[in-house]
């Protein structure tokens, strides 16, 4: 199965996403594949420094990202796309009409509700690592979720 998470710009939120969901489901043996593309994302954006830290706190080593521009065969290619916030959901139907029914945000499809997750963009350390808590939580039930399958 492969996943796709999806943010603005494919440089904090659904790159810390793909990078550990990847880690998990490699640690825990599942046969998914993970990707991630921004909405809006440019390849000479850089990464903030402080996403390489916190996914090497968790294990993520040698972490490299260019961000990744959507494209419609990302998202033919995906079983299940997986955006940060309701607006990034419904632009990415809005243009992909077809990936209405395969698309979920982060958090309701780990069942958290319908909070979006905050964009950590031009924020603090502290910002990112609450962010990034968040999006930990969400990746973690959402394999679950999968197992389940």
């Amino acid at each position: 199965m492969k996943i796709l998470f999806v943010c603005t710009g494919n440089t904090c939120r659904s790159v810390l996403a793909h990078y550990y969901a990847s880690w998990l489901a490699a640690d825990e043996k599942l046969a998914l594949t993970f990707s991630s593309a921004g909405l809006e994302a440019h390849k000479d954006i850089p990464q903030p420094a402080i996403v390489a830290d916190l996914l090497a706190k968790e294990g993520v080593k040698g972490f490299k990202h260019v961000p990744v521009p959507m494209t419609g065969k990302l998202v033919k290619s995906s079983d299940l796309i997986l955006t940060m916030t309701a607006a990034q959901k419904a632009g990415l139907i809005a243009r992909y009409p077809r990936a209405a029914k395969k698309t979920a945000t982060l958090i309701e499809y780990a069942g958290f509700g319908r909070d979006d997750i905050a964009d950590p963009w031009g924020r603090d350390d502290l910002f990112y690592f609450s962010v990034f808590k968040i999006i930990k939580s969400a990746v973690k039930a959402a394999l679950e979720k999968l197992k389940k399958k």
